[in-house]
């Protein structure tokens, strides 16, 4: 289970230790593998124009003239443009009756038009206003705002323009959580790549090594497939935290190690958690293996379209409930997944909305044990009418390294 910081941490950890002087841990660079599998061609232009007519319908339902997107996974989504968000402005205006305009940078004006499916493009010099620039565009429109959008950018379009905002982030969670069959294909890919770097990493693993050496291998067996990818890396009583990350404990032997990780490949993003025993496990610990992996088997089994939310979930808790450790699971059973990390639907109490053919979901229960140790399973699946789409092979038992 993942948040979206957490996919940083390697890049703040970093940061950190330039900082304060220390030297990160350094792992040698890794040949290629020789049985990475090719990256999957990119999607045609064809289905953003597809995705534009949608979200053009979706305005229209909404009574907008016009959406803003500015650089974000929605954009990407909407235009297959990935580029970071900066103080220069670069926005899509998506016209409910009319063109994608993309408003940029003019020195960017080559990268965007040959990574963007737009119609045209404006661009403005650096002495130049570029909010001006876009309010011409905008006057007195009503403006459906792509929901990451910085505030003040907001802001100043819609005072500037004299415009009306409203939030637009629901047209993007409806299009966006149910996906294509190319998309779970992306998503199987990189779920795949992620199970392959888990199992190099581990067998590279000795002991002694610290939780942060460990994620700069994990960091490197990535690369060796032919993608960026990295996670957390946690030992013994350090896996009792859901959310901790890679610190300066040792491997040691007996310890659990959970190592929760996740690629992109085509700009869609794997998250897959093991928990494995590194030397002879306690008996405790072989216990709770073995009731998060039924708990897992309960969510992957009510896991479908038409059921709840909620009740996928209330499938999973319920084993590890009725095992006497119901207060030790403590986050929901899985999210959405798909060119963010943490996306809709969510597999949580409370939430009651059907899923539907097209969801891509993690299923991820856990026990997590103060001082001693955690487990979480973590596997992605796609629902499909009568069935589910594997993402990611599932361990069938407790693996043991040895130590």
């Amino acid at each position: 289970m993942k948040r979206l910081t957490r996919r940083r941490w390697i890049a703040a950890a970093g940061a950190a230790a330039a900082a304060s002087g220390l030297r990160a841990p350094h792992v040698p660079a890794e040949p290629a593998r020789a049985d990475a599998p090719p990256i999957p061609p990119a999607l045609p232009r064809d289905v953003y124009r597809e995705r534009q007519a949608k979200l053009r319908a979706g305005a229209k339902a909404r009574g907008w003239d016009v959406l803003v997107v500015t650089p974000s996974t929605n954009l990407a989504f909407t235009t297959g443009l990935s580029m970071g968000r900066s103080e220069r402005l670069t926005a899509l205006l998506l016209f409910a009756d009319g063109p994608a305009v993309l408003v940029t940078p003019s020195f960017e004006e080559s990268n965007v038009t040959r990574d963007a499916t737009v119609d045209d493009v404006k661009t403005w010099k650096e002495d130049e206003d570029p909010i001006a620039l876009a309010a011409k565009l905008l006057a007195k429109k009503t403006v459906g705002v792509e929901g990451s959008t910085a505030f003040s950018t907001a802001s100043l379009l819609a005072g500037a323009a004299d415009a009306r905002t409203q939030d637009a982030t629901p047209v993007f969670e409806a299009l966006r959580a149910v996906k294509s069959e190319q998309e779970l294909a992306f998503i199987k890919d990189a779920g795949g790549r992620a199970v392959m770097a888990i199992a190099a990493t581990h067998g590279r693993m000795r002991a002694g090594m610290t939780e942060r050496e460990v994620s700069t291998i994990l960091s490197s067996e990535f690369s060796r497939l032919g993608v960026r990818g990295d996670g957390l890396v946690q030992f013994g009583p350090s896996a009792a935290f859901p959310h901790g990350g890679p610190g300066d404990r040792a491997l040691a032997k007996g310890d659990a190690v959970l190592i929760d990780c996740g690629c992109r490949v085509r700009g869609y993003t794997s998250d897959v958690t093991r928990t494995v025993a590194f030397g002879r496990p306690s008996d405790e610990l072989r216990k709770v293996y073995a009731i998060v992996d039924r708990a897992q088997t309960a969510g992957i089994e009510a896991l479908a379209a038409g059921k709840t939310g909620e009740e996928v979930d209330r499938a999973a808790r319920r084993v590890i409930e009725d095992a006497g450790y119901g207060a030790y699971f403590t986050h929901r059973l899985g999210h959405g997944l798909g060119m963010d990390g943490h996306e809709q639907p969510y597999l949580v109490k409370g939430n009651a909305r059907p899923l539907v053919a097209g969801n891509a979901v993690t299923v991820e229960p856990g026990i997590y044990l103060p001082g001693k140790f955690g487990v979480r399973i973590e596997d992605d699946y796609g629902v499909r009418e009568r069935s589910l789409a594997s993402l990611s092979v599932r361990p069938s038992e407790l693996v043991i390294l040895q130590g």
